[in-house]
């Protein structure tokens, strides 16, 4: 899916005037209906000023082979210090991807699926740079994870 954007719609959040906000081929959509689209597909965005493309961005949640075989490279084990975990890893977002549509390297990890749990629907998270990563609680700003065997309200 090709999305055609106004730079200035973009910015704006909103589509006005003759801006532009279309899917090639299908016509004019919503902004949002354009994120909402993008979510759970691989597309691109070309942003424009009317005549002139101002970038073109590869938009999608699945990781490339290539960012795949750098996170192999980095180590195939859960990421959450002190786990260690090196079966039934999920490559995971570290922020939500709904909040920047972008899947980055600098943002992807390796979680157990215990933590990618804890991450997704507990309030958990990962902070800091692959190699020098902190598991901050809930309720924390940093602290250490829970225990493997832990149960959870």
């Amino acid at each position: 899916m090709i999305v055609i954007i106004d730079h200035a719609a973009l910015t704006r959040g909103r589509v006005e005037g003759d801006e532009r906000c279309e899917i090639a081929g299908v016509g004019p959509v919503s902004l949002a209906t354009a994120r909402s689209l993008l979510a759970d597909c691989f597309g691109a965005a070309i942003v424009t000023n009317g005549v002139d493309v101002f970038t073109v961005a590869h938009l999608g949640r699945s990781v490339t082979e290539h960012q795949r075989s750098a996170l192999e490279a980095r180590g195939y084990r859960c990421e959450v210090p002190g786990c260690g975990a090196t079966r039934g890893l999920e490559i995971d977002h570290i922020d939500d991807w709904h909040d920047s549509f972008k899947t980055a390297l600098e943002f992807l990890c390796w979680l157990c699926k215990r933590h990618h749990l804890d991450k997704t629907h507990r309030g958990w998270r990962l902070e800091g740079p692959a190699g020098d990563r902190r598991w901050v609680g809930p309720r924390s700003r940093a602290g250490p994870h829970p225990p493997r065997d832990a149960s959870v309200a």
